[in-house]
Order: structure tokens, then C-alpha cells, then sequence
């Protein structure tokens, strides 16, 4: 399989699209796609542009890169009414872009391990995020790292030793037999589907067109 056939169907995982999802947003037959992420058949640039651009990445990126999920930086909040962004001041060296909507607040990434970080940042729940925000700010303070995730392994051997002091008798009851579900599809909600593919499409429709000689 080429890099280009495994980054689509890395794109489309992380995503969480099927094929035929995929074949929708991109508007090429299903099979087509399906040829294209089996690396059978060679997308056209038009089609190639809007996957790095569902992707996150760039087009060189796409092409020549071996990508894994974490280098996809999650897609961001699309308005349909949202006004054109309007730039205020940008500073390269710091790496800050202030806009005039404050809504626009952005964070203009240097170079790929800042954007690595990001994206990390991006697909964390939010009591990690915490957590991850408190322990930059103390190696910025401190110059020394702190890791939360020690500190609460630390407490929860205290918390195994004091109770293996205490020696209890246990009755275990035998387990309740399982009752077997038939096997079945997972009820699809048609609706978020719906809504999912007007997003990425939407995505989509903000490249510019390119015209090929």
C-alpha cells in the first residue's frame, strides 16, 4: 500500500467517517474511493487538496509523510453566517496572532512540535487538560517535572498498603449468568450523520479552485 492510500484511510479513521461517507463529502462514487484508499487508482489534484485539507495537513505532508493519528490536528468549529476573519497584528517571533473578533483567538504554531503539542493538547478530555496545564506551569516556575499522573500513583500505593493492614473476610457470590444479546448493528443516528458530512463538506468548499495545465 502506498503512503497516500494509508494516510487516506488514516485521515478517514481519525475522522470517524465510513468509505461511503467519505465518498459523499468528496463527491466521488463509492467505489472510486474505495480504489483510492487501496491505492488502485490515483486521485485527481482537485480530489487530493480537499483530503489534506479534511486532514488538517499539507499537501506535500499528504503525499510523501507517513502520517499517524496524532499528527491530524482536530478540525475546527465551522459558523455558516461567520464574517471573514479580520487580522489586527501578528508576531511571528512570539508566535501570536491578535485578531479583531476576540471570538478569533488562535495560537499560530512555529514548527512541528509545537504543532504536535497542539493537537495532542486539542484531543484531550477536558480533566487532563487541566491537569497537563497545571504541570507546564510549575516546570515553567519551577524548572523541574512534575508529573500528576506519579503523584496520584504514589497516593494510590499508600491507600493499597494501609488497606492490605486491614485483612477482611470477603463472601463471593457466584456471578449472575450473562444474558446473550443477539448480535445486531448499532442503531444509527441519521441526523448527527447528516450533520457530520454537511461540516466536512463544508470544510471542503473553502478551498480555493485550482486549475490544472
Amino acid at each position: 500500500m502506498s503512503i497516500l492510500a494509508k494516510n487516506l484511510k488514516t485521515i478517514r479513521k481519525e475522522l470517524g467517517c465510513t468509505q461511503s461517507v467519505m465518498s459523499e463529502i468528496l463527491k466521488v462514487g463509492f467505489r472510486t474511493f474505495v480504489r483510492y484508499e487501496a491505492g488502485e487508482r490515483d486521485a485527481p489534484v482537485s480530489v487530493l487538496v480537499k483530503i489534506a485539507r479534511l486532514g488538517n495537513i499539507s499537501l506535500e505532508q499528504l503525499l510523501t509523510t507517513g502520517i499517524e493519528p496524532n499528527d491530524i490536528a482536530p478540525l475546527e468549529k465551522i459558523n455558516k453566517g461567520s464574517n471573514p476573519v479580520q487580522v489586527e497584528s501578528i508576531d511571528f517571533k512570539a508566535g501570536h496572532v491578535n485578531f479583531k473578533d476576540p471570538d478569533h483567538q488562535e495560537l499560530m504554531t512555529i514548527d512541528d512540535a509545537e504543532k504536535r503539542i497542539l493537537t495532542l493538547f486539542r484531543k484531550m478530555p477536558p480533566g487532563l487538560k487541566k491537569d497537563c496545564m497545571d504541570s507546564m506551569g510549575q516546570i515553567v516556575e519551577t524548572g523541574k517535572m512534575v508529573s500528576r499522573l506519579s503523584e496520584r500513583a504514589g497516593k494510590g500505593r499508600t491507600g493499597k498498603r494501609k488497606m492490605a493492614q486491614k485483612v477482611k473476610i470477603q463472601i463471593k457470590t457466584p456471578p449472575k449468568p450473562k444474558t446473550k444479546r443477539k448480535p445486531g448493528r448499532k442503531k444509527l443516528d441519521k441526523k448527527a450523520l447528516q450533520e457530520k458530512i454537511d461540516k466536512l463538506k463544508m470544510v471542503t468548499r473553502t478551498i480555493n479552485k485550482i486549475t490544472v495545465r
